[in-house]
């Protein structure tokens, strides 16, 4: 009979091995035995075994990638909120964008996911094709951090209407999600991550262009 850290660990490779094949080919386009196949995990009954049904997995994934980026944005938040420094726009953006692709320390993060938490693709094809499943576990979840970070901006910008600033943040949101899963698929296809994300100054530079989204003057 398998110890419970044998248990762990191949719980453990099942749900990267999904992470991985998700973010490549969607959920639809993932069947049960290629997660398996993938974790190199010969029992047929595996998925139901660790985590019941596929379903139950994909939201355990969603859980978890929920929980780091919260935590580490929260760990974050609290340093920069502690360094005593006036908090801008640009200084809260960084934050955010950094914290999905630099290491942070989180025991929870693992060299098998190497660029940031590894998670952005996964969830962009959950945002995009499976909106309900991701919105019922995020308000399970629940995200202070993110919250925080809006309080931040907006105190930032207390001349910019909240409803308005409420619709840049929605575009900002999207902006940054789609670049840093186009980064993470560039370095998973290139490790330099080519071109364009393997320039040094390539994180700066969007960075700038999410900061200037937000702070814009509008056209009319």
């Amino acid at each position: 009979m398998a110890n419970r850290t044998d248990e762990d660990d191949t719980r453990q490779r099942i749900k990267i091995a999904a992470i991985q094949l998700f973010s490549r080919h969607g959920i639809e386009g993932v069947s049960v035995r290629a997660i398996l196949n993938q974790a190199s995990v010969k029992n047929s009954a595996g998925i139901h075994y660790y985590f019941r049904t596929k379903d139950d997995l994909i939201r355990e994934l969603v859980r978890d990638a929920l929980m780091r980026t919260r935590r580490a944005r929260n760990a974050a938040l609290d340093a920069l909120e502690a360094s005593g420094a006036r908090i801008g726009v640009r200084d809260i953006v960084e934050l955010i964008v950094k914290v999905e692709t630099v290491g942070t320390g989180d025991p929870e993060q693992r060299s098998d996911l190497p660029i940031g938490f590894g998670h952005m693709r996964f969830i962009s094809v959950m945002q995009l094709n499976h909106r309900a499943m991701f919105a019922a576990a995020v308000e399970a979840e629940g995200d202070d951090s993110f919250q925080r970070c809006i309080d931040h901006i907006a105190a930032a910008l207390p001349d910019v209407p909240r409803a308005a600033l409420n619709r840049k943040l929605v575009f900002f949101y999207q902006f940054a999600q789609a670049s840093l899963s186009a980064r993470e698929a560039a370095f998973v296809l290139s490790e330099d991550g080519g071109r364009l994300w393997g320039e040094a100054s390539a994180l700066d530079s969007l960075i700038d262009s999410l900061t200037a989204s937000i702070v814009g003057a509008p056209s009319r």
